[in-house]
């Protein structure tokens, strides 16, 4: 089961369910968002960047 936070929620419901929560740019095939731990849609680079304060912070299925 996935986890949307409030905030991501209050993002979709106002036009921005495919803007990046991170960095504002919009998913790609490329790079499609992903959700994070905390329930925020980011670009799937974020998450595999060890550069990135985001790294490893996909949320994962049980």
């Amino acid at each position: 089961m996935t986890w949307i936070s409030t905030r991501q929620q209050d993002r979709d419901h106002n036009g921005q369910r495919n803007d990046c929560g991170a960095c504002g740019h919009e998913g790609t095939a490329e790079d499609p968002l992903v959700l994070t731990d905390t329930g925020s849609r980011v670009h799937n680079s974020h998450i595999t960047d060890p550069g990135s304060g985001l790294y490893g912070a996909r949320q994962t299925n049980p």
